[in-house]
C-alpha cells in the first residue's frame, strides 16, 4: 500500500496518532473527520495513476473534493472553528489539481509535495481540535 519509504511511514504513524486522538478525545465531528481521512488514505493509491504522475491525477482529485465535501459539511452543520481550517487546507489540495488538470505545464514533484503539505495541515487542524474539544468536554 502506502510503507515503502521513511515520508509514507512518517504519515502513517502522524496520521494513526492524530485519528487515534481524535477517536479518544474527541466528539462525533471529530470522529467522522478522522474515519474520513482513513478512508482516504487507504483510496489514494488505488485512485492514483503511478505510471504517469505527468497526467492528472483523477481519481486522487475525487478522493481529494470526497474529503472536502465531508469537511464542509461538517463545517457548515457543527460549531468546531477547526473545521474551517481544515476545509481551507483541503480546498487548498483541490486547488492544486485544478492547477495540474488547467496547465500540464505543472512539475509532478512540486504537485505531490504541496498535496503533502496541505495533507498535513488538515492532520494537524483536526489534532488540534480533538485536543480542543477534549479539553472542552472535561470543562463541562
Amino acid at each position: 500500500m502506502y510503507f515503502q519509504n521513511l515520508p509514507q511511514q512518517i504519515w502513517l504513524v502522524v496520521m494513526a496518532l492524530v485519528c487515534g486522538l481524535a477517536f479518544w478525545r474527541g466528539r462525533r465531528p471529530e470522529w467522522i473527520v478522522a474515519g474520513a481521512c482513513i478512508l482516504a488514505w487507504a483510496l489514494t493509491p488505488l485512485a492514483q495513476n503511478s505510471r504517469n504522475w505527468f497526467d492528472p491525477q483523477w481519481g486522487v482529485f475525487a478522493v481529494d473534493l470526497a474529503l472536502l465535501a465531508v469537511l464542509v459539511w461538517l463545517t457548515l452543520t457543527t460549531d468546531r472553528t477547526w473545521l474551517l481550517f481544515a476545509s481551507a487546507f483541503q480546498l487548498l489540495a483541490v486547488i492544486i489539481h485544478l492547477a495540474i488538470l488547467v496547465d500540464h505545464s505543472v512539475n509532478p514533484m512540486p504537485y505531490r509535495q504541496a498535496l503533502v503539505i496541505w495533507s498535513y495541515l488538515v492532520i494537524a487542524a483536526l489534532g488540534v481540535g480533538s485536543w480542543l474539544e477534549g479539553c472542552r468536554a472535561r470543562a463541562d
